[in-house]
Parts: structure tokens; sequence; C-alpha cells
């Protein structure tokens, strides 16, 4: 049990791309929440009594003054909707438990390589918005199962101006293999890794990275269940 619970109200909620939606959150007060960097994730208990967590990427650029926009994927009906999140809807309750920013690797020394799948895409393009501030460049691969499941790929494709992003789209396992091992090829030792997506992504991506770069290197932006993280 937590000791200290925000609690939050949803107040609005659209489509992002098929199957995700954008969930904005709100005090009932409407009082200021507290400040998070670009590619930061909310920890948020669905009900107070089990406190069962699940970690949300937080949606910088769809955010409103005193509030929070959190990406998720939603039932559609289909045969994995199982793995998807639980229904948010305008009206529910939940609560907030913590922010947190995911270390960012600010050092023009480096390149930086940047893997999201799902809704990973909100968090690893706040860390790209990041690098790009500090005038980094980084080449970013995006994968999702088809262009309308591409979450943030207009944000994705907004970057492309500051460095190198890379769609990929309705990939096997053994392509989506091929694919990601094919990126990590510029990786030197020094070379930063960041990821966000499913488990299974992102064991993928650490996996090759680890015959790349040194551990430290490899940042991964955990989403969903804690217990799964």
């Amino acid at each position: 049990m937590h000791d200290k619970l925000l609690s939050v109200v949803v107040t609005r909620k659209w489509q992002l791309a098929e199957s995700y939606h954008a969930v904005e959150l709100q005090t009932r007060c409407r009082s200021e929440l507290p400040p998070f960097d670009d590619g930061s994730c909310v920890t948020l208990v669905r009900d107070d009594v089990t406190c069962k967590e699940k970690i949300y990427p937080l949606c910088r650029s769809t955010s409103r003054p005193r509030a929070y926009v959190i990406a998720v994927r939603q039932d559609d009906g289909s045969a994995d909707s199982k793995t998807a999140d639980i229904t948010l809807n305008q009206g529910d309750e939940a609560f907030i438990v913590t922010t947190r920013s995911p270390s960012v690797i600010l050092d023009g020394r480096t390149q930086s390589i940047l893997f999201s799948g799902g809704v990973g895409a909100a968090s690893i393009a706040g860390i790209a918005k990041r690098l790009a501030a500090a005038g980094q460049k980084f080449e970013l691969h995006n994968f999702a199962r088809s262009p309308e499941r591409a979450v943030f790929r207009e944000e994705l494709d907004a970057l492309k101006s500051e460095s190198r992003v890379y769609h990929h789209f309705g990939l096997g396992a053994d392509r989506l293999e091929q694919a990601t091992s094919h990126a990590m090829s510029p990786a030197h030792a020094n070379t930063q890794i960041y990821c966000s997506g499913p488990p299974a992504f992102m064991d993928l991506i650490e996996r090759q990275a680890r015959d790349w770069v040194y551990p430290a290197n490899i940042h991964r932006i955990f989403l969903g269940d804690r217990g799964k993280a």
C-alpha cells in the first residue's frame, strides 16, 4: 500500500492510432500536477484497494496545463486483446503514484540509437526531443504492425530534420530481428541505446546491444505492469 496516492479523473479520451488512445487526467479540483521531462512515464493505480500498478508514457505534445495525457493500448476486440490495457473512460477515477524521467546521456562525443514499439513510441519521441534540443544527432527506429497502428508517427517524423528516423511495419519475428540487428551495426562501445516497447521487443534489443556497447549504455524504458518489467 502506498502512503500517498494522488486522485485523478479521466477528463478526455481520443484515438491516437488503431487500437491506441490518449487519455487525459486531471485532479477533480483542476489543481496543478507535478512537472515532468520529455520522455517521462507515470505510475497509475486504477484501484486504491488492490493497488495494482501500471506504467504509462506521458505525452507532453498533447497535454494541457494542469493535466497529464497518457498513451494507452485499448481493447479493440482483436485476438490478442488480452494484452491490452484496462479500459479508461471519461469520468473514471484513478490514482497517480509517481512520475519518473529516464536518464538521457547528453554528450556530443557519443551517438545514440533509439528503438520503439507500441506506446513506447511516446517515450522514445520524448527522449529524441531532448537529444535534438541538445544538438545531438541520433538514429531512431520505430516498429509497428501497420502504418495505422503506428503511435506518434507524426511526432517522430517531425524529428527527421534533426536526425534519421525510420519506420518498420508488419515485420515477422525473423525480419524484426534482422532489422534491429542491422540498425545496431553502426554502434560503437560508447553508443547509447534507448528502447521502449513490449518486454519481448526490449529483450531482443538488449540482447543484440550487448554485442556492441557497454551494458551501462543500454537504457530500457519499462511500461505496463510493473511485475512484468
